[in-house]
C-alpha cells in the first residue's frame, strides 16, 4: 500500500510529491503507510504510524530536498613558523619500522595588550622527514607543514599537527658592504 504525499506547511517552500513506503511502527507494531507530519527543530518531517505514534524523522532527501550529511568537506592544512620547544625533539619508530619525531613548536605573537603570547603545538612528522627533524636543535626557527589530526594519549584526545615536512629557516644576513649582488 502506496500513499502520495506532499508536505507544505504555511511559509515553507512546496515540496515534490513522494511515495512512502510500508514501515512498522515501533510502538504498536501496525504495518502500514506513514503519516507524514511537520518536522521539529532541524528535523524537515516526522513519519507516524495510523495510531499516532512516531515511526521516525523524515530524511531530507525523502522530501526532495538535498542530501542528508555533511554538505562539504573540510581543509584541514596548516603552516607554522615557530621555534622548537625546549624540550627539543623526540624521534622513535613503530613496530614496522617508520620513525616518528614529536615535538613541540612555539609560536609568539604579540597581542593588542603589547604582552607576548606564546601558543604551544604539538607537531610530529613521520618517514624519512623525521629522522632529519631530529637533528635540529632546540629554539631553532623552522617552517612546519601539516595537517590537523587527532590522537589518543591515554584516556583523552589531543589535537596535534601531523607533518609532511619540517623546513629549518635561517634569519637573512644583512649584507653591510652596501652591494646588490
Amino acid at each position: 500500500m502506496q500513499q502520495r504525499l506532499a508536505l507544505s506547511p504555511e511559509g515553507a517552500p512546496s515540496v515534490k510529491p513522494v511515495s512512502l513506503p510500508a514501515m512498522p511502527c515501533p510502538t504498536c507494531g501496525l504495518i502500514d503507510t506513514p503519516k507524514l507530519g511537520a518536522g521539529r527543530g532541524p528535523h524537515v518531517g516526522e513519519l507516524r504510524c495510523q495510531a499516532g505514534h512516531h515511526i521516525k524523522w523524515a530524511p531530507k532527501a525523502l522530501l526532495g530536498g538535498e542530501r542528508e550529511g555533511r554538505n562539504m568537506g573540510g581543509i584541514a592544512r596548516c603552516l607554522i613558523v615557530g621555534c622548537v620547544g625546549r624540550e627539543g625533539i623526540e624521534v622513535r619508530y613503530a613496530t614496522s619500522g617508520t620513525a616518528c619525531a614529536s615535538f613541540t613548536l612555539v609560536v609568539s605573537e604579540v597581542g593588542t595588550d603589547g604582552r607576548t603570547h606564546d601558543l604551544y603545538v604539538p607537531c610530529e612528522v613521520w618517514g624519512k622527514k623525521a629522522e632529519a627533524t631530529g637533528e635540529l636543535e632546540p629554539g631553532a626557527l623552522c617552517l612546519f607543514e601539516g595537517k590537523l589530526a587527532k590522537r589518543k594519549k591515554s584516556e583523552v584526545w589531543e589535537l596535534v599537527v601531523a607533518g609532511f615536512d619540517l623546513t629549518p629557516l635561517t634569519a637573512p644576513v644583512a649584507n653591510l658592504a652596501g652591494s646588490r649582488n
